[in-house]
């Protein structure tokens, strides 16, 4: 009776990620996007050689070397996904961008001006909902992991902060399953997950920029980032009388990084242009709180919440774009990045053991080793083009292609994995991000000094989804003793589409 009880209480709480490889890609990755200006967003973000707009700052910081006059720019929209839940289409608005460049001539003809610019910008939407439902789970059960998680944190006394933990803790104490119990009783045939998330990930830019001789382009930008996140679950798998659970994550904390930049005209008489670029990593301190609802009887009470503080360190990022101009009438650029996130790293600013000794500025290193066997590089490529038939009326298309970070057939072995963040764990789940693609129009109207531009994107990213692994289902002596028809066996994926689409307004005046 005890396992259904357990069940009944954790079986719509897992599948909120938790703090390991998979959440520190999706949190960090904003190569796979594309956001910013209307002109920037209609380019496909292609625009690290042509430079002179806004949103380059944080892409190559020399491109706003080629501004000669002052700017003010803002930049508002809205998002929409395929994905829905319970016939709800999710929409929302979105303040993607706001920012200035002050021009300041300098008499020198050498260097003949000099750019300051501040920028806000939206780097990640989290915006998302989706729902990951798998009916061929052939008599596999979340119920086995959770058994056997439970198994590791009562001999290990690892589980007070986790969910598992506080299961236990928050029902008088008692067990709900034998240490060596794997019996699985449910022979669950399918699950239904839907999850749901918000928040962004925002950068704020400063911008020094100067040229020489306009043959030569030079930029420096010093970005804080501000990440505020969260999401919340609902699993639930056949076989068992579920009961009403809430479990969701809060997460916060601010990112400093370094870009910089340069774009030269290598032929004096060509307006051909080429740009390189390199983002340092961002040094992210974050703080992540789970929060734990139990219902009974229909009444809810909060129970206790989990809290602990995480550093990452992003990826070094490199970029080199070339680009060019037809006139007044086209302008086109290309862009390449590689992102080097096998190099994502994870640590702590202090660690508490249960002797209640700490120690500060710990890396983990079983998570980075697992970070480092299952991501690797990606390769963005970026392109775009402008023409403009008037001199007022601009036309734009691009085409953005990120590869995903994840190397194939990847697995997410909890039981093993010696990482502290593991202690304070809700989840079983893990995904595995599919290559971007994006598709962008633009279009733009200049009326003396003030302009307006207009982009649609549509952004289309699949991924593999896991609500809970199968690893141990063949290497636990004890798990094969009690099951021995489903060793070996493994769930298939569910496919998730995360699909989106994005209108862009920005609103603007040069002068």
């Amino acid at each position: 009776m005890k396992r259904y009880i357990l069940l009944s209480i954790l079986a719509v709480s897992f599948a909120v990620q938790a703090q390991d490889t998979y959440m520190n890609e999706r949190l960090t990755n904003n190569s796979s996007d594309v956001i910013g200006t209307a002109r920037y967003v209609g380019m496909g973000g292609a625009l690290g050689a042509l430079g002179a707009d806004m949103s380059v700052i944080s892409w190559n910081p020399a491109g706003i070397g080629l501004y000669r006059k002052n700017d003010i720019a803002l930049t508002f929209g809205g998002i929409w996904g395929k994905s829905h839940i319970s016939e709800e289409n999710r929409g929302t608005g979105t303040f993607d961008q706001i920012g200035f460049v002050y021009n300041m001539k300098i008499d020198s003809e050498t260097c003949p001006y000099v750019n300051f610019s501040f920028n806000f910008q939206k780097k990640i939407n989290f915006n998302q909902n989706f729902y990951a439902n798998n009916g061929n789970l052939g008599g596999l059960s979340q119920m086995d992991q959770l058994s056997q998680l439970t198994d590791r944190y009562i001999h290990f006394k690892e589980f007070p902060y986790n969910l598992v933990g506080h299961t236990l803790l928050n029902n008088d104490g008692g067990f709900f399953f034998d240490e060596t119990d794997f019996s699985n009783q449910l022979r669950s045939t399918s699950n239904t997950y839907t999850y749901h998330s918000e928040g962004s990930l925002q950068a704020f830019d400063f911008n020094l920029s100067t040229n020489i001789s306009n043959r030569a382009f030079l930029g420096l930008t010093v970005g804080v980032d501000n990440m505020r996140y969260r999401g919340w679950n609902n699993y639930t798998e056949t076989g068992g009388d579920y009961g009403l659970h809430d479990y969701g994550i809060n997460l916060h904390g601010t990112g400093v990084n370094v870009k910089l930049g340069a774009i030269v005209r290598p032929f004096a008489d060509s307006p051909f242009r080429v740009g390189f670029a390199v983002e340092t990593p961002t040094w992210y301190r974050l703080t992540r709180t789970s929060y734990f609802y139990f219902y009974d009887d229909k009444i809810s009470t909060p129970e206790d919440k989990s809290c602990f503080d995480f550093n990452i360190r992003s990826p070094w990022k490199v970029r080199a774009s070339i680009g060019s101009t037809v006139g007044s009438f086209l302008a086109w650029d290309v862009d390449y990045e590689y992102g080097a996130y096998a190099g994502t790293s994870m640590g702590y600013p202090e660690v508490s053991y249960n002797d209640g000794s700490t120690s500060g500025n710990i890396k983990d290193a079983a998570m980075n080793q697992q970070t480092h066997d299952n991501l690797r590089g990606t390769h963005t490529l970026r392109a775009g083009i402008e023409v403009k038939p008037t001199k007022a009326l601009a036309f734009r298309v691009g085409y953005n292609l990120s590869t995903s970070a994840y190397n194939k057939n990847i697995s997410f072995d909890q039981y093993n994995l010696d990482s502290y963040a593991r202690n304070f764990a809700t989840s079983t789940s893990y995904m595995r991000m599919g290559t971007t693609n994006i598709i962008t129009l633009g279009m733009g109207y200049q009326i003396k000094n003030f302009y307006i531009d207009l982009a649609y994107k549509i952004r289309s990213q699949k991924a593999d989804f896991y609500a809970f692994d199968t690893n141990f289902t063949s290497t636990d002596p004890i798990f094969r003793n009690y099951n021995p028809t489903l060793v070996n066996r493994t769930i298939d994926p569910v496919n998730v589409d995360l699909t989106r689409h994005a209108i862009t307004c920005t609103l603007g005046f040069k002068f």
